[in-house]
């Protein structure tokens, strides 16, 4: 854990030492800061003669080489190296001419015709991302050819490389350079810590916490709603695993001691298998969490966890402590976090959809709180369905997969935050829908008692009348005398719509605004 501890002391040191070292440092993306700090430090790329680091700037092929050269041999030995360049545009005085050499006799480049090397060219990701992969022993020719991009992009999935930075077309910028090559120096250095191994552990109610409507089964642990999941402590280093059964396609995401990885791990439909969530977990002692990200579907198809796959001390896990607050959401599609990583400008049939972008999840968060977030696309608070007057979502455990199962309640929330939206039809007061509605405010109080403060929320997904719908309902019930509040969102009608005319769902950005206000909120009741 000491080690640990130093680690990151010293990349935290080293990154606010950017400033020191770069006149530009505020230039360097704060994703990158890292990267180019340690890089920096270990001697492998430096700035420019005014102080500059330049991070923006497209990387040159006689930069990349020095990186290479550096990367391989350490910085305290790029001096003894005594090659040559063969190129007729890299005479033997090019300050780049040695690194330009010793790469080119390693087979990691080459020229570009008439024995020329082109030292001032541009480079790419991709053509970056290759460099790297033959650097460190991939098969030169297998990334070649008319589709050599591809087979590069494959390449780095292989090696679970796609890290914050993928090969493409795009000029390579030094700070990305930067990124690429760490992900690979740090990788190779966390294989060589020891006193690791590989543990597969099966999550049980006994070892994780459950987090959302997540239930520990006999096959595993099965995540039937956005942001459901496990959260445990444990001893690692390097990669995260999990393997999976799944029969419907989803995406999982990593938390690493409160911080988002970057890498969505993808789990296909009608399959099971080992999806990589994480490569760069420094050694010690750690809390991880993994949830389901998307909001899938209404048919009730969900994903287990089977086990988590670590380098770690033993095989134990440990179940991270209950939070002071707990808050259960229920409502549709905007819940859910659909459309959340896209933009307004973005067709629906391309944006994506993050449950941990979703306002409900960064509410919780900033709030420091325990969450459930009971929420579908397609049907909303109230389910008018199975020949039922009504069916609440949040009173079954999950209404699509298994419509006649309860709920367990074995912890009470201290907030039920209630979203109505298109999905929960009419809201005109002599509809069917006022009144399930109100009958399930009136079964959910009797559920949770007295003390729970219940919280409608509108204007997102919501049509006009439902701001009429709430506050009748809350006068009804007897407002904040007895637990029933309404907060407006701040951000309204705005992302981009599910279908040509349907409702708008709100972008990451908006979650984001709104799920700060809606904490904001949520602070002063919880004072009442």
């Amino acid at each position: 854990m000491r080690r640990a501890i130093c680690f990151l002391l010293t990349l935290v040191l080293l990154t606010g030492m950017i400033s020191a070292a770069f006149t530009d440092a505020d230039k360097i993306t704060a994703d990158y800061s890292t990267a180019v700090a340690y890089m920096s430090e270990k001697g492998v790329i430096g700035g420019f003669p005014d102080g500059s680091f330049k991070p923006a700037d497209t990387l040159t092929r006689a930069q990349a080489a020095k990186i290479i050269c550096t990367v391989l041999e350490g910085a305290d030995k790029v001096d003894a190296i005594t090659a040559a360049a063969s190129f007729a545009d890299v005479p033997a005085d090019h300050w780049a001419a040695k690194f330009v050499g010793y790469c080119a006799e390693k087979g990691i480049v080459s020229g570009v015709g008439g024995n020329k090397f082109n030292p001032n060219g541009q480079l790419t990701n991709a053509a970056f991302a290759k460099m790297l992969l033959v650097a460190y022993g991939a098969d030169g020719g297998k990334v070649t050819g008319e589709n050599w991009i591809i087979n590069v992009q494959k390449a780095l999935r292989e090696q679970k490389m796609n890290y914050k930075v993928g090969a493409s077309d795009e000029p390579m910028q030094r700070e990305q350079a930067c990124q690429m090559a760490y992900n690979f120096m740090r990788t190779e250095e966390l294989k060589s810590v020891t006193g690791y191994q590989e543990v597969t552990v099966k999550p049980t109610a006994q070892n994780v916490k459950l987090l959302g409507r997540a239930e520990a089964t006999a096959n595993g642990v099965v995540l039937n709603f956005p942001c459901d999941g496990i959260e445990f402590t444990t001893d690692c280093v390097g990669e995260i695993k999990v393997q999976y059964a799944s029969d419907a396609a989803h995406y999982v995401t990593a938390f690493v001691d409160g911080v988002e990885t970057d890498q969505r791990a993808g789990v296909q439909q009608t399959s099971a298998g080992t999806a990589t969530l994480y490569r760069f977990v420094e050694p010690g002692t750690h809390t991880v969490r993994i949830v389901q990200d998307s909001e899938v579907n209404t048919s009730g198809k969900r994903i287990t966890i089977q086990a988590v796959v670590l380098q770690a001390k033993s095989s134990e896990l440990k179940p991270t402590a209950k939070k002071g607050l707990y808050i259960e959401f229920v409502g549709a599609s905007s819940m859910a976090g659909c459309g959340t990583l896209g933009d307004n400008n973005t067709p629906w049939s391309t944006a994506t959809h993050s449950g941990t972008k979703g306002h409900p999840y960064v509410a919780a968060n900033a709030l420091d709180a325990d969450y459930a977030v009971v929420a579908k696309g397609g049907i909303g608070v109230i389910a008018m369905q199975g020949g039922k007057t009504y069916t609440p979502m949040y009173l079954m455990h999950n209404p699509w997969a298994e419509p006649d199962r309860a709920a367990s309640f074995s912890r009470i929330p201290d907030v039920l935050v209630c979203a109505s939206a298109g999905n929960d039809g009419l809201t005109d007061p002599d509809t069917p829908y006022y009144g399930a509605y109100k009958a399930f405010l009136e079964a959910a109080r009797e559920k949770l008692g007295p003390k729970v403060k219940i919280v409608l929320i509108y204007n997102w997904s919501s049509k006009d009348k439902h701001l009429e719908t709430e506050k009748k309902l809350i006068e009804e019930l007897g407002g904040e005398a007895n637990g029933y509040y309404m907060f407006e969102m701040p951000s309204g009608h705005l992302g981009v719509p599910a279908k040509a005319g349907g409702t708008p769902h709100p972008s990451a950005a908006e979650s984001a605004v709104a799920g700060a206000a809606l904490a904001e909120y949520l602070k002063t009741i919880l004072k009442k």
